[in-house]
C-alpha cells in the first residue's frame, strides 16, 4: 500500500523522546545484549501519550463535558487497561532479536521536524486527501458528520495498526499470548469504534469545529520546507 507524505503525529514529551532514543541507541551500540529494561521504560509514557492524543487531548482542547465526553473517556479507560496489561505481559519477555526489531519499529514511528520529535504514522494517500478535505469543510462551517466519522474511523484504524499490530507483529508469540493479543485487539477496536461512532456525533455543536481543528493540528508533513 502506498503512503502519502502526511502523517498523524503527536509531539513526544522529553521523557518519551529520551527513552525511545536510549533504546534505539542501546540496541545499535550493543546488539547482542538484552535491553529489556530500557524497552520496558518506554511503554508507560508511550501508551499514555497515545491515549492522551486521541482521547483526553481533544476533550481538554475545548473543556468539553457531558454524555459525549463520558463515552470517549469510558472507551479510553477500556483501551488503557487492555494496552497496559498487554504491554506489561509481553515486553519483559522479549528476546534480543525481538528487541532489535522493536528498535527499528520505534525508529520508524519517530519523526523530527524543526527540532521537535514526534511520534506518528503515515496516512494512505486516499485517507490523507479525505482528511484534509473534511477538516477544511468543518473549518468553513460546512462539514458533514458522516464524512467526519469515516475519516476518524480511518485514523483510528491506522493508530491500531501502527501502535498495536506492528508492535506485537515483531514478537514471536505462543498460542496463549496470541489469544491474549487477539482478545486485547478486539477490545481496543470495539472501544475505539464506540468513541468515534458514538462519541463524536454526540459532541455539542459548538465543540465540533474546535475538536476537528485539534485533529487537523495532528497532521504533519515531516519533510523539510522547500
Amino acid at each position: 500500500m502506498s503512503q502519502s507524505s502526511l502523517y498523524v503525529a503527536f509531539p513526544a514529551s522529553d521523557t518519551l523522546r529520551d527513552r525511545i532514543d536510549a533504546f534505539i541507541d542501546a540496541t545499535a551500540r550493543e546488539p547482542g545484549r538484552n535491553h529489556v529494561d530500557t524497552l520496558d521504560a518506554i511503554m508507560d509514557p508511550f501508551l499514555d501519550e497515545v491515549l492522551h492524543t486521541y482521547f483526553t487531548g481533544p476533550i481538554d482542547a475545548v473543556n468539553a463535558k457531558g454524555p459525549a465526553v463520558n463515552v470517549i473517556l469510558g472507551a479510553m479507560k477500556v483501551i488503557s487497561k487492555a494496552a497496559h496489561g498487554l504491554a506489561g505481559r509481553l515486553m519483559r519477555k522479549t528476546s534480543v532479536e525481538e528487541q532489535q526489531a522493536l528498535a527499528a519499529h520505534f525508529a520508524a514511528l519517530r519523526l523530527e521536524k524543526d527540532g521537535q520529535v514526534f511520534i506518528g504514522y503515515p496516512l494512505t494517500p486516499a485517507l490523507a486527501e479525505r482528511a484534509s478535505l473534511v477538516f477544511q469543510e468543518f473549518a468553513d462551517g460546512q462539514g458533514e458528520m458522516k464524512r467526519l466519522v469515516e475519516v476518524m474511523d480511518g485514523i483510528s484504524a491506522g493508530a491500531i495498526e501502527n501502535y498495536l499490530d506492528k508492535t506485537v507483529g515483531n514478537l514471536e508469540l505462543g498460542r496463549i499470548n496470541r489469544g491474549l493479543v487477539a482478545g486485547a485487539r478486539a477490545t481496543i477496536k470495539k472501544a475505539s469504534a464506540s468513541s468515534v461512532e458514538k462519541g463524536i456525533p454526540a459532541m455539542d455543536r459548538e465543540h465540533r469545529q474546535p475538536v476537528v481543528a485539534y485533529f487537523e493540528s495532528l497532521l504533519l508533513d515531516p519533510r523539510p520546507a522547500a
